[in-house]
């Protein structure tokens, strides 16, 4: 593994990844990076914004991993930390949407297990990057449960304040917010993560919050919605997704980044649940599909080599 371009840690073929580097790795591939030091920091971002989001954040990580050995689920996937991600992302979404009660512990861990034997699944039969589909189908299904459990009260988090837009803070909010919390320490470490693990990922992700705070502030989504990176954030991980599936097609990321903004604000406007990561699901997936349909169909597929004329 390298940080910065330096070798920190031997490299791991996939296929012979230790666990405690997958567990790592959960982490960090809640930005699409298999980089254990990106991982810690990751941790530590969220742990900035609420210790007990990183409680639940260590915990769902580490039950996905456990689970998806046990199942022996797709190692390649597993190597890269990728069914941490879900669970990992569960956790701090229900830190994030609930009240603290003693009953959500419990039910944190469940769905973590939950949710990767999901994403395991999804892993083995589904043709495509399942990205965060796992995740967000559990989260909502859990949104309607919710409502017939007492023991699981959901925070009012009221109205988006009206207020001017501050760029400066809805970029770094957006980069916090993909880890579900919105911070400036939060976002920066997050970029920290970004930078040790990949640059290019980082000018990437500050890039695809920019596109989201310009079309937010254009169209005229309220400020308070845009400063707190709720907006932003969707097209952070579109971008950062459509770069690590297409490796790094900047054009296709930047597409990303575009659509995940206008599902998400569609999505948040008209679901009956949180619209959470699914403008980024629905965005990388129509991306890959324009990719391959070029591919597939695309000018100079048909064309034929050119024949060599005779000697």
């Amino acid at each position: 593994m390298t940080v910065l371009g330096k070798n920190v840690l031997p490299e791991a073929k996939l296929g012979s990844v230790p666990f405690w580097r997958q567990y790592l790795r959960g982490f960090s591939q809640c930005a699409f990076q298999a980089n254990e030091i990106t991982g810690v920091i990751f941790v530590v971002a969220v742990a900035f914004y609420s210790w007990r989001m990183a409680v639940f954040y260590v915990l769902s990580v580490l039950i996905a991993t456990v689970v998806a050995r046990l199942v022996k689920a797709d190692r390649t996937l597993l190597d890269l930390g990728l069914f941490g991600f879900n669970s990992g992302l569960m956790g701090l979404a229900m830190g994030n949407f609930y009240e603290p009660d003693t009953a959500l512990w419990v039910w944190v861990l469940v769905l973590a297990a939950v949710v990767a034997l999901i994403a395991v699944a999804m892993g083995k039969w589904l043709p495509i990057p399942f990205l965060a589909a796992p995740f967000i189908v559990t989260f909502w299904i859990m949104w309607f449960i919710a409502d017939a459990r007492p023991e699981l009260i959901k925070l009012d988090l009221g109205p988006w304040p009206v207020e001017n837009v501050r760029w400066g803070i809805a970029l770094i909010n957006a980069l916090g917010a993909a880890l579900f919390a919105p911070a400036v320490i939060t976002g920066l470490l997050f970029l920290l993560g970004l930078l040790v693990s990949n640059w290019r990922h980082a000018v990437i992700a500050i890039v695809a919050a920019g596109i989201a705070v310009a079309i937010a502030e254009h169209v005229g989504i309220v400020g308070g919605a845009i400063n707190t990176g709720f907006i932003g954030f969707n097209a952070v991980l579109a971008a950062l997704g459509t770069a690590a599936v297409l490796e790094g097609d900047l054009r296709m990321a930047v597409l990303a980044a575009l659509l995940a903004t206008w599902f998400f604000s569609y999505i948040n406007r008209t679901a009956p649940v949180p619209a959470l990561a699914s403008g980024f699901v629905v965005a990388v997936w129509v991306v890959m599909l324009l990719d391959w349909l070029h591919r597939r169909f695309g000018p100079g597929v048909h064309k034929q080599p050119a024949a060599v004329p005779a000697a």
